[in-house]
């Protein structure tokens, strides 16, 4: 293997600025930010996944956030902004264009060759961009725009050719990188770092970056960078907020603070949190927020004139997190499994003889990647799989649970955001490990179609039978609030009426059934989709609700829940509510009201495991002790790739709950 040349280094860096705008036009294309000046860089529109542009959408929104407020902050005074590796960044076209680029502002670029003759020749072939530049200098200089070719690790090279073109270290100025420091070689954006820290008066420097290299989300991300030849070179020495503040600090800045996109998205106010959530239908929520959580804005400054600058957003602070335990990490056994398990958005259920029935979600098959139904038996001894003869459409987020030994009910679901499932389904078996599938008729009408929501039979001791269903989605509402209570013996639903203590609307949550007339319901998503951390009992006897006062628990959602014993409830993954604190294992004490949050085990990076879009079974192992199997998981991790866990994980919850 030989090694990559400086070019060649150069124009896979290059490959991801071209794809970057592209995402960024297809936001703006759909209403998320306006942005007059992109389509004059891009060849080749494509419209991105509603994923995508929401990425996009929350970095372009906080970047230019910062860039506005900057620029009212420092108002007449003269002043300057240097954007570091800007790629086809539009930000001067359209500060300058709105009129809120201060009068007294220079705008300065530094870009590989490639990038700056590209931009250059558009500018020069554009009316309207070259009013904006002002009068012309020298090539790649104009009058209030300066877009400069230089490498980033010569220092002495960047500071000649910036004061060539008229810069001033002395003059407030705002630094801007945007996913370039991580591509440098750490012991080069180091220098960088400290050069400016020395070089500036006055400086504010914005980055956007990735971050947290070492969780599964993480690992495929570092993973997808590497394959395209722009390895992620800086993370693993600065893999978090805490290290990156320190980083600044350390080179010569006065101070640091950094927001994840996963705050600034949950910090945004509600009535553009709306508009976006409106723009286009969306259900890829795990996979927004795990992308959200591994990007981040810091905000280094040095210097008296940026000490009252105010950025409009705040960071969680290290005394407002609720602390995970490290001391009694979970442990874990991974098990190969053939393909058939590598799905995401399925059910399960165990079934009389022990075996977990598997349906639905999306999975791979050959190397392609489709939404299935493609139900399959599981040895949960072995983890042999058997596929059934049953052909029904792929569904994924639906809801189903074992009405007795011999009849499996399917609820809900959908096929795309825009189409949820509208007939229930029988599986009923006809001989020990054969299934038929046919659809449900109720006596009563049903509850609204829907998907991301919960089923949890309930069998009294006198042997009635009942089935509650509690929230979920469905077109057009970002989350449900209904409860309804279904007789198995008459075939009829019956809708129960909100009580005092009943849970909000919601969707991803999880449930358990308890003593045959309880259910337990945990966490969500909110229809302002926000993770949630309530936990609910409904009793099927008085259709009433209670809410628990717990402390203690993480907001999480896309998780699954066992009931250990009668007082012991364990919580196992999803996606959390806490940047920076993934979701590991809760263990709740619904007696004494308490909540113990306990840490997942650490990644294999060869084999990432990720604890979402997972379903999973309590059981025992051959020794007797307790263990809960997750099965399935991942996800479409943003222009990441889409993942499928290719293990099933064995979880000793024993040692959890001691």
């Amino acid at each position: 293997v030989f090694a990559m040349t400086k070019t060649a280094k150069h124009r896979s860096v290059q490959s991801t600025n071209d794809s970057c705008v592209i995402s960024k036009h297809s936001m703006t294309c759909r209403g998320y930010e306006t942005d007059d000046f992109l389509h004059y860089f891009v060849s080749k529109p494509a419209r991105r996944s509603p994923l995508i542009n929401r990425g996009y959408y929350v970095r372009a929104k906080c970047v230019s956030r910062l860039l506005l407020k900057y620029c009212s902050f420092l108002g007449k005074q003269s002043c300057q902004i240097l954007s570091i590796g800007a790629g086809f960044d539009t930000t001067f076209f359209r500060l300058k264009s709105a009129g809120v680029l201060p009068a007294q502002c220079r705008y300065f670029e530094i870009d590989l060759a490639l990038v700056v003759a590209k931009k250059t020749e558009v500018i020069n072939g554009s009316s309207e961009l070259s009013e904006l530049v002002g009068s012309p200098v020298e090539p790649g200089i104009w009058t209030d725009y300066c877009i400069l070719n230089q490498d980033l690790c010569d220092l002495a090279g960047l500071e000649a050719s910036l004061s060539n073109a008229k810069f001033l270290f002395s003059v407030p100025t705002l630094l801007l990188s945007e996913c370039v420091l991580s591509y440098v070689d750490t012991k080069y954006s180091d220098k960088l770092v400290a050069w400016t820290a020395r070089k500036f008066q006055d400086v504010m420097f914005v980055v956007y970056e990735q971050i947290r290299p070492y969780d599964a989300f993480g690992i495929v991300m570092l993973r997808h960078f590497a394959t395209l030849g722009s390895p992620l070179k800086s993370l693993t020495d600065y893999p978090d907020p805490d290290a990156l503040k320190e980083r600044y600090r350390s080179l010569g800045y006065d101070s640091c603070e950094c927001i994840t996109m996963r705050e600034f998205f949950d910090q945004l106010d509600p009535k553009e949190s709306l508009r976006v959530r409106s723009l286009e239908p969306f259900d890829e929520f795990e996979e927004l927020h795990e992308k959200c959580n591994h990007y981040v804005v810091s905000l280094a400054r040095k210097g008296d004139v940026f000490h009252a600058f105010e950025p409009g957003f705040a960071s969680q602070t290290a005394s407002e997190k609720i602390k995970v335990s490290t001391e009694h990490q979970a442990s874990w056994t991974r098990c190969d499994v053939d393909a058939s398990l590598r799905r995401f958005g399925h059910a399960s259920v165990t079934t009389h003889n022990g075996k977990l029935l598997i349906a639905g979600g999306f999975a791979e098959n050959g190397g392609k990647h489709h939404r299935s139904f493609a139900p399959v038996l599981v040895d949960l001894v072995d983890f042999r799989s058997e596929l059934l003869d049953v052909d029904l459409e792929g569904r994924q987020h639906f809801a189903m649970t074992c009405l007795d030994d011999s009849n499996i009910l399917l609820n809900g679901g959908r096929s795309s955001p825009l189409k949820a499932f509208q007939d229930d389904v029988f599986l009923t078996r006809t001989s020990e490990d054969h299934y038929v599938a046919s659809n449900v008729a109720y006596n009563s009408a049903a509850p609204t179609p829907r998907w991301r929501h919960t089923l949890c039979s309930l069998r009294q001791d006198d042997g009635t039978l009942r089935v509650v269903l509690f929230g979920g989605r469905t077109v057009g509402v970002g989350a449900l609030g209904d409860c309804h209570i279904l007789d198995v013996s008459t075939m009829e639903w019956v809708e129960v009426g909100h009580g005092n203590d009943a849970p909000t609307p919601r969707h991803s949550h999880a449930v358990v059934g308890r003593d045959g007339v309880e259910m337990v319901l945990t966490c969500g998503l909110s229809a302002e989709e926000k993770a949630l951390n309530s936990v609910h009992c409904f009793n099927v006897r008085t259709s009433t609700w209670v809410r628990l006062p717990l402390s203690g628990l993480l907001p999480r959602y896309g998780h699954t829940a066992h009931l250990i014993n009668a007082r012991i409830l364990v919580l196992i993954g999803g996606i959390g509510g806490d940047p920076g604190t993934p979701s590991g294992i809760a263990v709740v004490d619904i007696r004494a009201l308490t909540c113990r949050e306990v840490a997942l085990p650490a990644q294999d990076p060869h084999r990432p495991f990720m604890t979402f879009g997972h379903t999973s079974v309590l059981t025992k192992d051959c020794a007797g002790r307790r263990i809960v199997v997750i099965v399935g998981g991942g996800g479409n991790c943003f222009s990441f790739g889409t993942h499928f866990n290719r293990q099933v994980a064995l979880l000793d919850v024993e040692d959890c709950i001691v």
